[in-house]
């Protein structure tokens, strides 16, 4: 494969040079979940073509962000999954993605554009300081839109997944993908849409308590 290169020593070119291509950090967005198949990643990511998805998979195992692993009976499928280097993509994607809720998401999603409520929650759960996750354990469903995504909260480590929780949530929250981004881009806070009625919510008050005080103290921060 021959890659175009700015051909300047310069970390942020260098980092272009990598990740630059149409596609890649998308790719890499989908991976921040956990690994995934081929056929996963041709499904969520439309339009980018067989052929090109495969090619920047290709590089991206090259470059040593994404490698491939087997799983064993009865899954018996190949996976792809983030490196240690890949992981540290995923958290510096954080402040763009941020930066891209900020100041280019203040309208409805356009008829032919697609969303998923996992997106912006990758990035939100990324910024939840881990150090607060210690000993709680919550289980929330987010119905953004007509989608839904699930954040685990697993003593310390924060997971999301596509879809409802596989048993009852601790809580449940509803609201729309403008509002979304416009609580990730920092441009309203959790209470604010809460308040306004742009956020619902039920279920444990405790838990539900304790993640919009680490979700608004985390955005304050940016």
């Amino acid at each position: 494969m021959v890659r175009r290169s700015y051909d300047q020593f310069c970390g942020l070119s260098r980092a272009l040079d990598v990740v630059g291509e149409r596609w890649t950090l998308l790719i890499v967005r989908e991976l921040m979940s956990g690994p995934k198949r081929y056929s996963d990643l041709s499904d969520v990511l439309t339009g980018i073509g067989t052929s090109l998805l495969a090619s920047r998979l290709k590089q991206l195992e090259v470059d040593g962000i994404v490698r491939r692993r087997y799983l064993s009976p009865p899954a018996a499928s190949t996976v792809y999954e983030l490196t240690d280097p890949g992981q540290e993509l995923a958290d510096a994607m954080v402040p763009l993605a941020l930066w891209g809720a900020r100041h280019h998401t203040s309208e409805d999603p356009k008829s032919d554009e697609s969303f998923h409520a996992e997106w912006s929650l990758l990035f939100l759960a990324r910024m939840l300081d881990k150090e607060s996750l210690r000993g709680m354990t919550s289980r929330f469903e987010f119905n953004v839109g007509n989608s839904v995504a699930t954040l685990q909260l697993q003593d310390g480590s924060p997971r999301v997944q596509a879809g409802p929780p596989e048993t009852p949530a601790d809580a449940v929250i509803w609201t729309e993908p403008p509002t979304m981004a416009a609580i990730a881009g920092n441009r309203m806070t959790v209470t604010e849409a809460i308040e306004n009625g742009l956020v619902k919510i039920d279920g444990d008050p405790d838990a539900l308590q304790s993640l919009l005080e680490m979700l608004e103290a985390s955005l304050a921060q940016r």
